[in-house]
C-alpha cells in the first residue's frame, strides 16, 4: 500500500525519507533481537552478553521514526484534501 501511495506522488520527500528510516531501524531491531534470542536459547554463542539489552533499546527507539513517519504521511495526505 505504501508503495502505491509513493508511486502516485501523494507523499512528499520528508514522508519518504522518514519511511525509509523507520524501515531501516525496524530491520536492525529485528536482526539484533533475533541474534539475542538465538544466543539466549543457546543456539549461537560468542556474541556480547548485553545483546538482548541492546536489541530492546533499539526496538524501543524504533517508535520515534514510526511516529515521525505517521505524522509526515498524515500531513501530506491532509494537505492534498
Amino acid at each position: 500500500m505504501l508503495h502505491s501511495i509513493i508511486d502516485r506522488r501523494e507523499l512528499g520527500v520528508r514522508s519518504t525519507v522518514t519511511s525509509v528510516v523507520f524501515i531501516a531501524t525496524l530491520a536492525v531491531a529485528i536482526l539484533v533481537d533475533l541474534a539475542g534470542l538465538l544466543q539466549y536459547s543457546g543456539l549461537i554463542g560468542g556474541l556480547p552478553a548485553t545483546l538482548l539489552e541492546t536489541g530492546a533499546a533499539i526496538s524501543a527507539i524504533c517508535i520515534f521514526p514510526l511516529l515521525a513517519m505517521g505524522m509526515c504521511i498524515s500531513a501530506d495526505l491532509n494537505r492534498k484534501k
